[in-house]
């Protein structure tokens, strides 16, 4: 769908729609339609700063090498000064971490650790305090956007454990059904997928099949 199409569907502002498209064009590699996606919120004079951290955020899915062709994309297409966003301080990594950990498994936060101390401690870690503490606890985008973004760029790698737990999570930080299901949409579209997640996502399933990180 044509991004000016996009952005006239209901339900999801225009600033938060690119956002959650900048993430997931960053994620398949499709750098034409992450230009376009660029340009247009350049056009709209939408924040700079937010889309940075929206790229920045996307290494938790896609890795290094396509976030540094995204950011090559950022800097041509929007030229401008890297934002200004303190970083989390490296002494709060952990308690940060958690926190915003917590905010999003909410109940199943502990049986969630858990499973991921049972994968390997090392990685536990690295989770809680470089994904969690380091990334997402940034102050440039509040919980409710960075779980919509998640969402999408999920959906967009088709990682449907982890797309059900940050559904969830965007519920928990204050997204609404329909910015869920718009989130999805401008991943996967009209995609049989999508009423797939959505129904998983709305449906909690019992303590002892806690969701997946």
């Amino acid at each position: 769908m044509a991004i000016q199409d996009l952005l006239g569907r209901p339900h999801m502002g225009g600033e938060l729609r690119l956002l959650v498209l900048t993430s997931v064009s960053t994620c398949r590699g499709a750098f034409d339609t992450l230009g376009e996606t660029l340009a247009t919120a350049r056009d709209l004079r939408m924040r700079r700063a937010a889309f940075e951290e929206t790229l920045l955020q996307s290494v938790l899915f896609c890795g290094f090498p396509r976030c540094v062709t995204a950011f090559e994309a950022l800097r041509d297409r929007w030229p401008g000064s890297p934002g200004t966003e303190d970083d989390v301080p490296a002494g709060r990594w952990r308690a940060e971490g958690q926190r915003f950990f917590d905010l999003v498994y909410a109940h199943r936060s502990a049986e969630v650790g858990a499973m991921l101390r049972g994968l390997s401690p090392s990685f536990h870690d690295f989770v809680l305090e470089s994904a969690y503490g380091r990334v997402l606890a940034r102050p440039g985008l509040d919980p409710r956007t960075r779980e919509l973004i998640a969402v999408g760029a999920l959906a967009a790698l088709g990682q449907t454990p982890q797309l059900i737990a940050h559904g969830r999570g965007a519920l928990r930080c204050g997204a609404t059904r329909d910015e869920v299901d718009e989130a999805l949409f401008t991943a996967v579209g009209d995609s049989t997928e999508r009423g797939a997640w959505l129904a998983r996502i709305l449906a909690e399933r019992p303590p002892h099949q806690g969701d997946r990180s």
